[in-house]
């Protein structure tokens, strides 16, 4: 069976789109959706605060695994939203990961998780920005054996 990657990084409004894209296709070909969602360690450090706030208000704790699933969430209901009314079966992960391991994260990912197709949104960065920052789209299609649909913001 075919295993297709949506790669969700920040829930932005073009990812959904790309997320209903990849369910249309999957439910086409048969396929299984991977949602992986990736996180920086901030933004893992940024909901430990929050949850930290709120369980201050509501006199309890918040464990590794709970922070971990409020990261994911938008991409676990945004997920459900999509395959609502298909047979497609939908798994969402999380990989807390620093910018610079992004590519290699995704890449890992696919690979590990047999995906032939990875549905990614790219950003368009001028020459100088991918020298001096990387370009996380440039290094998945170029390193990515499979097949890519990509989304530019």
């Amino acid at each position: 069976m075919a295993r297709h990657l949506v790669v969700v990084m920040d829930g932005s409004e073009r990812e959904m789109d790309l997320l209903e894209t990849a369910t249309e296709f999957s439910d086409c070909r048969g396929a299984e959706l991977l949602v992986l969602r990736t996180a920086s360690p901030a933004d893992y450090d940024q909901m430990a605060e929050t949850m930290e706030t709120i369980g201050e208000i509501e006199q309890r704790s918040y464990s590794d695994d709970e922070l971990r699933e409020g990261l994911k969430s938008d991409a676990t209901s945004a997920a459900e939203e999509a395959t609502d009314g298909t047979d497609v079966a939908t798994e969402v992960r999380l990989a807390i990961v620093e910018d610079d391991e992004r590519a290699d994260t995704i890449l890992s990912t696919a690979r590990d998780n047999d995906c032939d197709h990875v549905f990614l949104v790219g950003q368009r960065r001028s020459p100088t920005g991918k020298a001096l920052f990387g370009d996380v789209t440039q290094e998945v299609i170029l390193n990515f054996d499979g097949e890519i649909t990509l989304s530019m913001e």
